[in-house]
């Protein structure tokens, strides 16, 4: 029994080829019924290390010790699939440079020590002896400031790759620390795609390529092109190591357009790009040149049959996009970084773009300083995908409302879409996170389980005939998580809690119980509605969703932060 669970955690970790038969067979070796926990989060590993001696409390129960500047590596027998409480107390130490540090890998994904944590110095008896309420589930510790991240290296022999950093409490203080966070588990693994784009495998199987420039890069993601369409369909593995950067590697380019806003110090004034003369958006403003990279207007072509895949926590592509179109089938995108792609030029490039294009997978990676939309999918088709542990960083110098949050964030129109929009952290942003539908078709998009922060305007912004389930997300610091407009889309969206006679109807349609949002605080401009046509559609696709079952929006809010991007999976 030992050796068959040991292989199906090896298989459900995407470590064996062809998982899925794999992960079947290992689960019927197990005697796993349909529906049962196909792994044991107890067999997840969590190491932790200091600048002087580490205990690691999980759920209240003792996991272990670190010697003085030395590392811990042990399972984390008492972890759970649910909220746990992840508490360390470490001492000083003698080092001049004073930290803690903890990862924790699981089947489930990820997550380490960082900015999410909090801490605060021990006092009186919690300096040593049996670990206090202060390592329990449940225990509030919503006083403590958040930890102070510190720069440099992890310690050597530290895992690599991971999200974890060296955190402490404020300026390198002296004494002993209780650092802890509570996070929710999933009862999923990261290594399998869930929801519409659930049949993905991407490159599975074929060449493996690692890349470090950028016509390495173009030339593994499409070997061959005929008139703006990639014709390589070859399966292969692409992966990113370092950051790729484009930014000045084709020059520039110059059209007239205009001030979005303008901004005083320290926000910087967003221009907007008119890349064709009968652009109407700067009728009424002042025109002028606007001078731009022209790589990020120009983004990479991907074939199908591609998984684009950054290696470690660090991989990053600057300065240019990617495109899954004109037919381009069964893509993966994981565990990268893009960013700087003519930040504050609007029109001026996408980070990914999905134009006629179907079974995609974009998962674990982040998008910052994004000149216009960090996801766009086109007037064709997006059908078979899924979105899924992003992080969505609006954190920009623009922005049409001189607030430092991006506006434009992800616009979703195309033809007949299929969209799971799952588990991703949607932060610091000012409107369309994400916009969907006005395109052709009856879209169709699950947006479950994601964690919207600090929200200056609008967050779904649905038009019609597009159809949006709407569950367990976590709305906190949101003005408007649903806007309200004039060719409103159709959505399902129950706030605080379903009433009985809207579970009866979810049962009917979706076979299961809906699980509500909630928004923190409640929103002056409520648009949570309940059409009923949406569950009817997806009664009808069902099948193709994946099969996915939300958990509640709190446990959204324990989740996604501490799981989604890159280094997470």
């Amino acid at each position: 029994m030992d050796l068959l669970f040991s292989a199906a955690i090896v298989c459900l970790r995407g470590l064996l080829p062809r998982r899925r038969l794999a992960c079947v067979l290992a689960g019927a070796a197990l005697g796993l019924a349909p529906g049962a926990h196909a792994f044991d989060p107890g067999q997840s590993k969590i190491t932790v290390q200091g600048s002087g001696q580490v205990e690691v409390y999980i759920n209240g129960q003792y996991m272990g010790r670190s010697a003085d500047a030395t590392r811990l590596a042990a399972y984390a027998r008492a972890l759970v699939i649910g909220d746990n409480a992840i508490a360390l107390r470490a001492t000083a130490g003698s080092a001049k440079s004073r930290f803690a540090v903890a990862d924790l890998n699981g089947a489930f994904g990820r997550m380490g020590s960082g900015l999410l944590w909090r801490a605060r110095l021990a006092v009186g008896s919690e300096t040593g002896g049996p670990a206090g309420p202060w390592a329990n589930l449940g225990y509030d510790d919503s006083s403590w400031p958040m930890a102070t991240e510190l720069n440099g290296q992890l310690p050597s022999g530290f895992p690599k790759g991971g999200p974890a950093h060296k955190v402490w409490v404020g300026d390198n203080a002296v004494g002993t620390v209780l650092l802890r966070a509570t996070v929710y588990v999933p009862d999923a693994l990261s290594s399998v795609p869930r929801g519409f784009g659930s049949q993905v495998t991407g490159g599975e199987g074929g060449e493996k390529v690692v890349v470090t420039t950028p016509q390495g890069l173009r030339d593994a993601l499409c070997g061959a092109s005929s008139n703006g369409t990639c014709t390589d369909n070859t399966p292969r593995i692409v992966k990113v190591k370092g950051t790729i950067d484009f930014t000045g590697s084709e020059g520039t380019q110059t059209k007239l357009g205009c001030y979005t806003a303008q901004c005083t110090a320290p926000m910087k004034s967003e221009r907007l790009a008119l890349l064709n003369d009968a652009d109407t958006h700067c009728d009424g403003k002042t025109k002028f040149d606007v001078t731009f990279d022209k790589a990020g207007a120009t983004p990479l072509l991907i074939g199908s049959n591609k998984t684009l895949v950054g290696e470690g926590n660090q991989a990053t592509i600057r300065g240019k996009g990617v495109i899954v179109g004109r037919g381009a089938s069964n893509v993966v995108i994981r565990n990268l970084t893009f960013r700087d792609l003519n930040a504050g030029v609007v029109f001026a490039g996408d980070a990914i773009t999905l134009n006629d294009a179907d079974r995609v997978w974009i998962d674990h990676n982040r998008f910052n300083r994004i000149g216009r939309q960090m996801i766009v999918a086109g007037y064709g088709k997006a059908a078979n995908v899924t979105i899924s542990w992003n992080d969505f960083d609006g954190t920009n110098d623009y922005s049409p409302y001189c607030n430092g949050k991006h506006y434009w964030n992800l616009l979703l129109i195309g033809n007949a879409d299929s969209i799971t929009f799952a588990n991703n952290w949607v932060r610091h942003f000012s409107g369309r996170a994400p916009d969907v539908g006005a395109g052709t078709g009856s879209s169709l998009m699950h947006l479950v389980n994601n964690a919207f922060d600090d929200g200056f305007w609008h967050a779904l912004d649905a038009h019609q005939p597009a159809r949006v389930l709407v569950e367990g997300n976590h709305f906190g610091n949101v003005s408007v998580p649903i806007i309200d407009s004039s060719d409103a889309g159709y959505i399902w969206a129950p706030l605080t809690q379903v009433s009985d006679s809207a579970q009866q109807n979810c049962r009917s349609f979706l076979g299961r119980d809906c699980t509500a949002n909630i928004s923190e605080p409640l929103p002056q401009d409520n648009n949570f509605r309940q059409d009923l046509t949406v569950l009817d559609y997806f009664k009808k696709f069902a099948p193709a969703g994946g099969g996915l079952t939300p958990f509640t929006g709190a446990q959204a809010l324990r989740s996604a932060p501490h799981f989604a991007g890159p280094g997470h999976y």
